[in-house]
């Protein structure tokens, strides 16, 4: 329940932005959103059907007032960055980056328009942005922190003779290493080894 809470208030946030930057156009103006998305997935594809159905549901309807390019890279980098490339080079008002190699493809050549992302967990440690609360830069938006503490009380609720937690992780991702470095603080203080 708590995680539902946290995106749909990481949603709003990123509406807010949405509305913050575009909300500086005079309304007659059509708006050019481009989207780019690391790789097909539900989680990915729903932040994207989500963003782009606030936006109408908020009275930006596509093909009237609004313009949506939506890229996706299919899991491969430079692919990534040849839409950041892309992105950088035509007059778009926004950039909604999913997932955080798109974000950072994005925010490595996109320094004169404003990236949202959505579906990073850690903006800081990846180097989108310098603070979580104030970014400092062209990019804001939501992350995707799962709520570690309370899933490891559970899991040693429902297995209490167990000592030690295994965790697979990618250690070149930065997200992946952020988190395992969060869990092997709270396995710690709740007495659990981590392997």
């Amino acid at each position: 329940m708590k995680s539902k809470v946290v995106l749909w208030g990481g949603i709003l946030l990123v509406i807010a932005g949405v509305f913050f930057f575009l909300g500086r156009k005079p309304a007659a103006d059509t708006l050019k959103v481009g989207i780019v998305q690391i790789v097909e997935h539900p989680a990915l594809d729903s932040a994207r059907k989500g963003f782009i159905e606030v936006l109408t549901e908020n009275g930006f309807v596509e093909g009237e007032n609004i313009v949506y390019q939506i890229q996706n890279a299919q899991g491969d980098m430079a692919t990534a960055n040849t839409i950041a490339q892309k992105f950088k080079n035509e007059k778009l008002d926004l950039i909604l980056a999913i997932a955080t190699p798109a974000a950072q493809a994005v925010a490595n050549l996109v320094k004169d328009k404003p990236i949202l992302i959505t579906a990073v967990t850690d903006p800081v440690s990846a180097g989108l942005v310098d603070n979580a609360e104030r970014p400092g830069n062209n990019v804001t938006g939501t992350n995707d922190l799962q709520p570690m503490e309370g899933q490891f009380k559970l899991a040693q609720a429902l297995v209490p003779n167990a000592k030690t937690v295994g965790i697979i992780y990618n250690a070149g991702e930065a997200n992946s290493v952020t988190q395992v470095n969060i869990a092997k603080e709270i396995t710690a203080e709740l007495g659990l080894n981590v392997v």
